[in-house]
């Protein structure tokens, strides 16, 4: 194994990856570079570091892929900025780490994980005012962990595997979501979700875990589930969307326990479509400009237990049948509609 280093040794990164065997490390100093870097198969636990995201620039000229990680697996990435190229950073491989790297400025994706990238870790990344989103993930069980998506045309980040964790990431000013996902199991823990098109969206998937989230300030919908299943909703705060705070719109089996949603522009929860068979319970739902919790007629076997409910539009609203499919208890709310759902 070796160290090489750029531009001392080599004129381009690319010609130190050519140079490089499996497990070597290369050195970038500070500089432009035009080119696009390509690391092809046989330089598996390859580490290309540069001197800092505000030294190290990859620049494109709005065609192709800045850096694609192709036919090696374990490679890390670090201390660069990528920009003005189609796609920024392409991962095709498992197990790569990508860390305290910049990615901006790119017509498409800021970072694309295809369908056979699994397993890879994204850690301080920074994916700012691309075309399209932030970073976009089809391969299952990779890993976003104190990232940034900001200003992004659709979505800071785009989900659409299973498995998938985003955890003390910050997602705002996204055209479309902070956060959208298609596929099981998705974790995303402890983020800030504020001023994009919505919060968050989770479609279709089973078994999403969505814990101690800050989703605020956007412009439609704070977080909203659609056709979903078998999730679990805690202790996140929800405030100040111009929407709904939390709206599930079909599906089921959820679990929504101990949020604080404030100060929204709709209904602080809103059960819509023909959700059944899920738990809302010890939520402090206030101050919403439409009702606190609403049930739409269609849903049915759903339970809204100890909920606390002040000064919302009403506290508690529920459409025939639904006021009699449904179970209300312990309720603790002045008004409702039909009267009798408040304790």
């Amino acid at each position: 194994m070796a160290v090489r280093h750029v531009p001392a040794e080599f004129t381009s990164i690319q010609d130190a990856v050519n140079q490089s065997a499996p497990g070597d490390t290369i050195r970038v100093a500070g500089g432009v570079y035009g080119e696009s870097v390509t690391i092809p198969a046989d330089r598996d636990r390859l580490a290309i570091i540069g001197s800092g995201q505000e030294n190290v620039i990859l620049q494109g000229d709005g065609t192709g892929v800045g850096l694609t990680i192709s036919g090696s697996g374990h490679v890390t990435i670090a201390g660069l900025t990528v920009t003005g190229f189609a796609t920024g950073i392409q991962v095709d491989t498992d197990d790569n780490i990508i860390r305290d790297v910049t990615v901006t400025g790119c017509g498409g994706d800021g970072i694309f994980v295809s369908p056979t990238g699994a397993r890879n870790l994204f850690l301080r990344v920074a994916a700012t005012n691309n075309g399209a989103d932030g970073i976009e993930i089809s391969g299952v069980v990779n890993y976003v962990i104190d990232c940034e998506f900001v200003g992004n045309g659709d979505d800071g980040i785009d989900i659409n595997a299973s498995g998938n964790l985003v955890v003390s990431t910050q997602a705002s000013g996204n055209g479309s979501s902070g956060l959208d996902t298609v596929g099981n199991n998705t974790l995303a823990v402890g983020n800030r979700f504020v001023g994009n098109g919505r919060g968050m969206r989770a479609v279709s998937g089973g078994g999403s875990l969505v814990v101690g989230n800050f989703i605020s300030r956007n412009r439609t919908v704070g977080g909203e589930f659609v056709n979903a299943a078998g999730g679990v909703v805690l202790a996140n705060e929800v405030n100040c969307n111009q929407g709904q705070g939390l709206r599930f719109d079909g599906g089921g089996g959820f679990k929504v326990i101990r949020n604080e949603v404030e100060n929204n522009g709709a209904q602080g929860i809103d059960l819509a479509g023909s959700l059944s068979l899920s738990l809302f319970d010890d939520n402090e739902i206030k101050e919403n400009d439409a009702a606190g919790i609403r049930l739409a007629g269609g849903a049915a076997g759903n339970a809204v237990r100890r909920n606390e409910l002040n000064r919302n539009r009403p506290d508690l609203e529920a459409e025939p049948p639904a006021d009699v499919r449904n179970v209300f208890d312990e309720n603790r709310c002045k008004r409702s509609q039909p009267p009798r759902l408040c304790c």
